[in-house]
């Protein structure tokens, strides 16, 4: 059986990614509404909170990104400043499904 093409941005990988790791249906959207969190601040923005994160779609990048040199940093102010917003039960639960990427 051919493995299936990269995906093309982190979008297409955060669709794939429950499937493709045999996740629970009934955990998957947790995880895609963490890691669709996770893709404004893959790209360097800060994701929405409250009721502007509903619906909103994070910026399109493509997967190479994520190896941005500068990027640990960029990631460490913007997880800092979420952790001020957000309550530690969400931050913790984001980190952990970080880990997984």
């Amino acid at each position: 059986m051919p493995l299936s093409a990269p995906p093309s941005s982190y979008t297409a990988a955060i669709e794939r990614y429950p499937t493709g790791a045999g996740i629970a249906e009934s955990a998957a959207r947790i995880y895609r509404i963490s890691q669709t969190t996770w893709g404004w601040m893959l790209a360097g923005e800060a994701a929405p909170t409250k009721p502007a994160r509903r619906g909103a779609k994070p910026p399109v990048f493509p997967v190479s990104a994520i190896d941005d040199p500068a990027l640990p940093e960029v990631l460490a102010v913007l997880t800092a400043a979420r952790a001020d917003e957000m309550d530690a039960d969400t931050v913790n639960r984001e980190l952990s499904i970080a880990r997984t990427l």
